[in-house]
């Protein structure tokens, strides 16, 4: 099958603790530390006192958020 199409390029982002947001801020992505996921809506970032840990996903136009449990498929 023949496709016109580019190839897509993806980043993904794990984020485990709120260390990793002020890196991932520090290298000029925008992560908020109160996200939701995405797909599922589950809080992720600082939630009640823990990490909830998630990855950041950018293409090459847009970025979204989801929860490390909704993309262990692919990690």
């Amino acid at each position: 099958m023949f496709y016109d199409k580019p190839m897509r390029h993806i980043e993904m982002h794990l984020l485990e603790n709120s260390k990793d947001v002020q890196s991932a801020n520090t290298v000029g992505l925008e992560v908020q530390d109160d996200e939701s996921c995405e797909e599922c809506l589950t809080p992720v970032g600082n939630v009640k006192g823990s990490f909830v840990p998630f990855l950041l996903i950018l293409d090459d136009e847009a970025e979204w958020v989801v929860c490390a449990d909704c993309a262990k498929p692919v990690l």
